[in-house]
């Protein structure tokens, strides 16, 4: 394996899961959801890291020398693996999936959705962005979350943690969710919150 040289570049800052890889990914819109990571993102990733530490006293470089780019690839697909960074999230894969999975029968959106549970307007989210401590409040609501499918759905909604990323990415996401309107929420759903 080939060494990569960095010049105060701590591997597991680059990524940091929660407000800089997912606003990151945001930002750049990563649709990406294969292993390989986005270059811009991978850009962008590291602008926000110099961004967020520029004013500090212990200020970091974090310019890579002598990385190529399958290198940073490997490594990002690696940190990812192990859970070291949080997988490209897409806000706008997130909003098909809060409709196509019958999120929006219990949450509202931009005013559009059920009132069982909380609303997951952007702008009432806290920033900068922490998808774990988004997750933290899905488990601590999941008994009664699992119970109302049962009830509404006949089941309770299966999703992938790719899922779970790209809904925490639409809920931070003001810009896609001004998209959401009704006339977007599937028949089976609308009829549970109108």
């Amino acid at each position: 394996m080939q060494t990569i040289k960095m010049r105060g570049l701590m591997v597991a800052g680059v990524v940091t899961a929660g407000a800089i890889c997912s606003s990151v990914a945001i930002a750049a819109g990563s649709d990406d959801h294969t292993h390989g990571h986005d270059h811009d993102v991978q850009e962008a990733t590291i602008e926000q890291m110099r961004s967020a530490h520029e004013g500090h006293e212990h200020a970091h470089d974090f310019d890579a020398l002598d990385v190529s780019e399958e290198d940073m690839h490997r490594t990002m697909d690696v940190m990812i693996e192990v859970g070291l960074a949080l997988p490209p999230m897409s806000s706008e894969r997130g909003a098909e999936l809060f409709l196509e999975k019958g999120c929006i029968a219990c949450h509202q959106v931009n005013g559009v959705g059920g009132e069982i549970g909380p609303s997951l307007n952007a702008s009432d989210m806290p920033v900068p962005m922490n998808a774990f401590e988004f997750a933290a409040r899905m488990w601590r609501g999941a008994p009664a979350m699992a119970s109302m499918q049962e009830d509404l759905f006949g089941q309770v909604i299966e999703l992938s943690g790719q899922d779970l990323a790209d809904i925490i990415a639409f809920a931070h996401d003001e810009e896609v969710q001004s998209g959401l309107t009704l006339e977007r929420v599937p028949d089976e759903y609308r009829s549970l919150i109108e």
